[in-house]
């Protein structure tokens, strides 16, 4: 038969001086630490005012640190052990001395004797009734129901969770004449019950730092956790053994109330009788509707907690991902002087503050998606998603599953719920780019997200609240697309709202140059080849040129020469393309060992002949007389997936 701790002496000397102590520990736990609270105080300041904690466990006694500022160590046979403070117990032997606080003069508590018992504590309590998850028999009717129904309002208003922990217990408190102590109790690391906070007769403004109970008995804990119910307990007085402040005020009866947060039991409340007195059912509903509600509010701050750390990672992480891209802000990128694009600034910085919807045109490759993100920058929402489809790329069952999201099981392939777009972008921006090429059975769809602030997900019959700024581009003329019957009337007078002309290059030839740097500094830097600026005739060539593809086209164009130009020597003519009177003595240009000279020429062939073949991998390779998978390495070598 095993043996069992039945008592623990101790030997304690204050710190702060006065005479030496003999302490009997007979019950499971003891808190130490400065102030009248605890049950074992000392007058050492230098002894925290929750210091720590001694545990009888069956056949073992543990101390922990509770967080103390000065922290803890064991003396065990003139060997010195720091106890990690706010960690695991540290199990002590007779003649262990525990030291408090200053390293020169401690408070300290020697472990003089452990007596050892033939059998444990003896649980004899009788659970009487009981009461599972949302189960009520009766509740309290007058000015008891009043102030139940004015507290149960007023906790969701309250973040500060232990507050409104100790509302609770104040009104159990005030509720039950025959209650002498409310306490709540919550599960630490180890998964064993703890005390958070208690009161007591005329306490409910105390330091939430004195503790007045013990846990509940081991059996009871046991039950609590499996059924999840709350239960009433009588005849305790005889089997509690509990620390020096409850010892003096014994109970009859005892309600025990889980608090469950996500089907897991994470802690009690607890509401012992005074002396006499005797609880019945009344006093255990009241308890286990409290222990519910509290639950509730316990979840909400959890959820809300885990939130918040999950919001401030990603931050974290997009200002990193930012911060290692070189992320500029979209109008810092629109380099230029001319009158034409400081227009097109003060055009985006007189919208961008509005809600109104942005109907942006130009010609391919202007830059209309760069304005886009823009405006999304200088708005309100600037610190929400940005999103952003071109309504040309995909067919029209796609791009309304793309926009609005479908459900599981809607189409094949719709192997779950999916959100879309415009509830992505809630709160931000989507930019539709290419809106006149978009379906017209989706347009009536679009129009009325527009009007209402509502979709439908495909599959759906349930509409979503969305609330999400539509900026569109197009390089077509949508009124001829009106009149044509291929864009409706009624949608495009909805989208045209504020429109906003981006100039394309040839009419802003003074940026052409500056664009053409800013591009070659950004190739220079990815490629690692230095060029300091154009030759003459490189200058004339380029801004003579008309760029019919626009700043897509002088992007291509810039790193084409920036491979193909010695490092260190300006861009010259014969650098560019033939188009811009370039590619004569073109190897002559080039300098560098054979391998370097290859892998630049190789770059330019796989470019041109991606572009000859419109992106089409499977063409591209036929052509090149090498396979699609030979194709897809090279291109991922070049960094061509853009291309």
């Amino acid at each position: 038969m095993n043996d069992f701790i039945q008592e623990v002496r101790l030997e304690v000397t204050d710190g702060a001086g006065g005479p030496v102590r003999i302490v009997t520990l007979g019950g499971p736990l003891i808190q130490v630490g400065r102030g009248e609270g605890n049950d074992l105080s000392f007058a050492d300041p230098r002894v925290s005012a929750v210091h720590g904690r001694m545990q009888i466990d069956n056949d073992c006694i543990g101390y922990h640190d509770l967080g103390s500022t000065n922290g803890s160590a064991i003396i065990r046979e003139g060997r010195r052990i720091s106890v990690e403070r706010g960690g695991d117990a540290f199990i002590l032997r007779e003649q262990d001395e525990i030291l408090l606080g200053d390293a020169d003069r401690p408070t300290s508590i020697r472990i003089t004797k452990i007596v050892l018992g033939a059998s444990p504590r003896v649980e004899t309590a009788t659970v009487v009734a009981q009461r599972s998850l949302g189960e009520v028999s009766r509740l309290p009717d007058g000015e008891t129901l009043r102030r139940l129904l004015e507290l149960l309002a007023t906790l969701r208003t309250d973040a500060d969770t232990l507050a409104m922990t100790r509302r609770v217990l104040d009104f159990l408190l005030s509720a039950l004449p025959e209650a002498s102590r409310a306490e709540c109790f919550m599960k630490d690391t180890n998964g064993n019950f703890a005390p958070a906070i208690g009161l007591g007769p005329g306490d409910s403004r105390q330091d939430s730092s004195r503790l007045v109970g013990s846990p509940p008995a081991t059996s009871l804990v046991r039950r609590l956790t499996a059924q999840r119910e709350s239960i009433l307990v009588h005849d305790t007085q005889s089997v509690e053994k509990t620390s020096a402040s409850i010892r003096t005020q014994p109970s009859r009866s005892l309600v025990l109330a889980p608090l469950v947060v996500e089907d897991e039991v994470i802690g009690a409340i607890q509401v012992g009788s005074r002396q006499g007195g005797v609880f019945a059912e009344r006093e255990l509903d009241l308890a286990s509707v409290l222990a519910q509600q509290l639950s509730t509010v316990l979840a909400g701050a959890r959820l809300i907690e885990r939130l918040s750390e999950a919001e401030a990672r990603l931050r974290g992480e997009c200002d990193y991902l930012k911060e290692r891209l070189g992320h500029r802000p979209a109008l810092d990128e629109m380099v230029g002087s001319s009158k034409a694009i400081r227009d097109v600034r003060g055009q985006i910085l007189a919208v961008a503050s509005s809600r109104a919807t942005v109907l942006i045109q130009g010609e391919t490759g202007v830059g209309k998606e760069l304005v886009a993100r823009a405006i999304h920058e200088q708005s309100p929402r600037g610190q929400a998603t940005f999103a952003a489809v071109n309504c040309s790329a995909l067919s029209a069952g796609l791009l309304e599953s793309e926009l609005f999201g479908h459900m599981r099981g809607a189409f094949t392939g719709a192997h779950r719920d999916r959100k879309g777009l415009l509830e992505v972008a809630h709160l931000g921006t989507l930019f539709l780019d290419e809106i006149g090429e978009m379906p017209l059975g989706l347009q009536p769809k679009l129009l009325r997200c527009l009007e209402e602030g509502s979709i439908t997900p495909v599959g759906s019959t349930s509409p979503r609240l969305v609330d999400v700024r539509v900026v569109c581009a197009t390089n077509r003329d949508l009124e001829q697309e009106v009149i044509a019957g291929r864009f409706r009337q009624d949608l495009l007078f909805r989208l045209n709202v504020f429109t906003l002309r981006v100039p394309p290059l040839r009419e802003r030839r003074e940026d052409i140059i500056p664009i053409g740097e800013h591009f070659l500094e950004i190739f220079s830097l990815q490629h690692n080849r230095r060029h300091p600026g154009f030759a003459h005739e490189a200058v004339a060539a380029l801004q003579s040129y008309d760029w019919p593809g626009n700043i897509r086209e002088l992007k291509n164009e810039m790193e084409r020469a920036s491979l193909l130009a010695p490092s260190g020597k300006p861009i010259g003519q014969s650098h560019l393309s033939e188009r811009l009177g370039g590619g004569r003595d073109l190897v002559d240009a080039m300098q560098g060992d054979l391998k370097e000279i290859m892998e630049r020429l190789e770059k330019v062939v796989l470019q041109a002949a991606l572009k000859r073949h419109a992106g089409n991998r499977t063409h591209c390779a036929r052509a090149l007389g090498i396979s699609r998978q030979a194709l897809i390495s090279k291109i991922a070598r070049h960094d061509l997936q853009d291309e």
